[in-house]
């Protein structure tokens, strides 16, 4: 099998492809020998485009969740500017999108940076990368789901009490989730929502992720037309008439203005919560053997356009914030509500703020309804990514081969079914054990992993130079004579180490004890197992005579 060539998926050349050359069934198996290796077509089915693929990852990064990390923003570095640490976060994230667009273009297959890294440096690099990765997100589609349960609906009701004057609707569910069972409970329902989804033909999955953005897409513009159209003053009437006067908007503002005078060096570390958000806009790479059309021209929106369009929505919804509520007073009432100095029916998300903004319940529940939506999409895009991972492993023989079966529908229905109880393990593990503290951590392993995957990027047409002289034209542009790719992966690796250091800080971790380095390094570990796992499975399949070598030195087919 060559590296460039005419698929039969698309039916259009794209360079760096794999050719599925149609054979008869009889040949249409695997076959070892020292110098060949057929592998059937995966069965995933092309049905995303570039506007799909965009919503998709746009859901992944959550277009209001800002909302919610806002209040641990400010609480934790009162000295940074958000709106400043905005800009900072787009250059990273611009850069690092451009890496993966071009990684995408030149390598368009299913499983993401575990192809990248494993056809640039070794499959078991690109292994330990792909499985921390994988780890984190089948983390978050518990966590997630927990969240719904434990956070967002709390908000939810809590914002039609102080809307509506009636607080029985908040109370009751209070009372309901006092239980560790009834938590968990509605969290499953939650992940066993997300499977009923996840089993449906791949059209109604990405369906789904784009039926998700457009209605947060509503309650943001709705949320900031309120915000806009609202002064401080009128705000601050609304809430001192509902808080003693100990939690005065005055007190409240007083004790944010002794704590959040602006710092070059606060915004630059504050910056690792705006880089938290920016997390998902390069999932549509994991899922590409699912992408119809010019790869290239797909992911040049989802990945890099993603970006640059919510670096606008979070950046004006952060200035918004600030002149409806005043900075000082939401980095006064969030440090109050974090240390648990001040006492509030549920976080101050400027979402729950809103309900001081208006007398109806329904719309002051309808806009915090948009933190359980985007907790939902989190848990349902969160799950869909890993296994696209997994089928990616199988197909390399890493994993069996029964993870590679696919439904009719273009389903990859055991990986769905495996992740599934992987997900409900998750979600037990966050209701009954403090184990997913590491996920504090995960910001550090995270962007440990993208900066070796933007060096990948910067390495790729000096350790690849065959791959990268069949990729597209855009993907080999030079400056003078060198790659651009080069240039951009490099800055962008040394961007991403940085962020993995700011969410190692103190600062970050608000710790109040000894350095906990076994968190820390919970995720690097991680990549080590990756690493050890490949050379187990290669050990394994060389035993069976399957020859894992040539394996890995072609593109998964379609």
């Amino acid at each position: 099998m060559g590296e460039s060539g005419l698929t039969a998926a698309t039916s259009t050349e794209q360079a760096g492809m794999v050719v599925n050359v149609p054979v008869a069934e009889s040949v249409r198996r695997e076959v070892s020998s020292p110098d060949l290796y057929v592998r059937k077509s995966s069965g995933l089915v092309r049905t995303v485009g570039p506007r799909t693929a965009l919503f998709a990852n746009l859901v992944a990064m959550g277009i209001i969740v800002n909302y919610f990390w806002i209040v641990y923003a400010s609480a934790g570095y009162p000295n940074a500017n958000l709106v400043t640490t905005v800009a900072i976060g787009v250059l990273i994230n611009v850069g690092v999108g451009y890496v993966y667009w071009m990684l995408s273009s030149a390598m368009p297959r299913s499983g993401g940076d575990y192809v990248f890294m494993g056809r640039i440096f070794h499959p078991s690099i690109g292994l330990g990368t792909n499985l921390l990765f994988s780890v984190v997100f089948i983390s978050w589609a518990g966590l997630f789901a927990y969240y719904v349960t434990a956070v967002a609906l709390p908000m939810m009701f809590a914002s039609y009490g102080v809307a509506g004057g009636n607080m029985g609707p908040f109370n009751s569910y209070s009372t309901l989730i006092s239980s560790n069972l009834h938590i968990f409970l509605i969290g499953a329902a939650v992940l066993i929502l997300v499977l009923i989804l996840a089993m449906l033909p791949t059209k109604w999955v990405f369906r789904t992720t784009v039926a998700i953005f457009v209605v947060t897409a509503i309650i943001y513009a709705v949320m900031m037309a309120m915000m806009l159209s609202t002064s401080q003053a009128t705000f601050a009437a609304h809430w001192d008439a509902a808080n003693p006067a100990t939690q005065s908007y005055a007190a409240l503002a007083a004790s944010g203005a002794s704590l959040d005078a602006i710092t070059l060096g606060g915004t630059f570390l504050g910056v690792v919560y705006t880089m938290l958000s920016f997390i998902g806009y390069a999932n549509s790479s994991y899922f590409a053997g699912e992408i119809r059309g010019s790869p290239t021209r797909t992911q040049g929106w989802a990945i890099f356009g993603a970006p640059l369009i919510f670096a606008i929505l979070i950046g004006a919804l952060y200035a918004a914030t600030y002149f409806t509520f005043g900075r000082n007073f939401i980095v006064g009432v969030s440090y109050g509500a974090v240390t648990n100095s001040i006492s509030l029916s549920t976080l101050p998300s400027p979402l729950f703020l809103a309900a001081y903004l208006t007398t109806d319940p329904i719309l002051a529940a309808f806009l915090t309804f948009g933190l359980v939506l985007t907790f939902f999409g989190f848990a349902f895009i969160y799950f869909i990514i890993p296994t696209r991972n997994i089928f990616s492993w199988s197909f390399d023989r890493i994993l069996p081969g029964f993870f590679t079966r696919v439904s009719g529908g273009g389903v990859p229905w055991v990986a769905v079914i495996t992740l599934f109880v992987s997900a409900m393990i998750a979600l037990w593990l966050a209701v009954y054990t403090t184990l997913f503290d590491y996920l504090t951590y995960s910001n550090f392993g995270f962007w440990l992993a993208v900066g070796i995957v933007c060096l990948g990027g910067a390495l790729f047409p000096f350790l690849r130079p065959k791959l990268f002289a069949q990729a597209p034209r855009i993907v080999q542009a030079r400056i003078g004579r060198v790659p651009l790719l080069t240039i951009v992966g490099i800055a962008s690796w040394l961007g991403a180490w940085y962020v993995s250091y700011a969410a190692s800080t103190i600062q970050y971790l608000e710790i109040s004890g000894p350095y906990p380095y076994s968190y820390l390094l919970f995720l690097p570990i991680v990549f080590v197992i990756g690493v050890i796992a490949y050379f187990i499975s290669y050990a394994i399949q060389k035993s069976r005579g399957v020859p894992v070598e040539l394996i890995s030195k072609e593109l998964p087919p379609d």
